[in-house]
């Protein structure tokens, strides 16, 4: 079963990448209202962290149907992915384009690459686990849930800071073309 529990977290690994390239852009190619909940608004380092997170979670959601069953710890696994693809996108960002001083693009693309797969591995390694955290199942659900709440309110209403503010526009959420 950890084959393919593996062969699950391998082949979605690559495809939570295709999604996040496509989410970069998916709202403002396409002008979908819809899609500003999932997809980038503008260029701002908040836009970038929830293309990653929601494209893992959108994984995530498909490996539920498919391997859930088999994981003793599928949310809390999946929890801790998604707390993981945070931290390490933002910071990533951070200490790539402030600290080493690479384009707020290139810092995108190594950051969330480096998060994807750190959360995958570690995601993968809480699956295969024989501790036990099933018990708390509702829980890590519910945290997932409450992860979600931050990104769709702050697509709409962004707080004046610089980690909303889309770098090459220098304006806040959602603009006008």
């Amino acid at each position: 079963m950890t084959r393919k529990i593996f062969l699950w977290e391998f082949v979605g690994l690559i495809g939570a990448i295709i999604l996040w390239t496509f989410l970069h852009t998916c709202y403002q190619t396409t002008g979908i209202t819809q899609f500003c909940l999932f997809s980038a608004v503008n260029g701002s380092i908040w836009e970038h962290v929830k293309i990653a997170f929601f494209s893992l979670l959108a994984l995530y959601i498909v490996e539920a149907f498919f391997i859930a069953k088999y994981c003793k710890n599928f949310w809390y696994g999946k929890m801790m992915g998604l707390i993981l693809v945070i931290i390490i996108t933002l910071g990533g960002i951070y200490l790539l384009s402030n600290v080493i001083g690479l384009s707020i693009e290139i810092s995108d693309i190594i950051a969330g690459s480096i998060a994807f797969l750190v959360s995958q591995i570690i995601s993968y390694r809480i699956l295969i686990s024989e501790v036990n955290h099933s018990i708390y199942e509702r829980v890590y659900l519910s945290i997932v849930i409450i992860l979600i709440i931050p990104f769709f309110v702050f697509t709409f209403y962004p707080v004046e800071n610089t980690i909303f503010k889309d770098l090459t526009t220098n304006a806040y959420g959602i603009f006008e073309k």
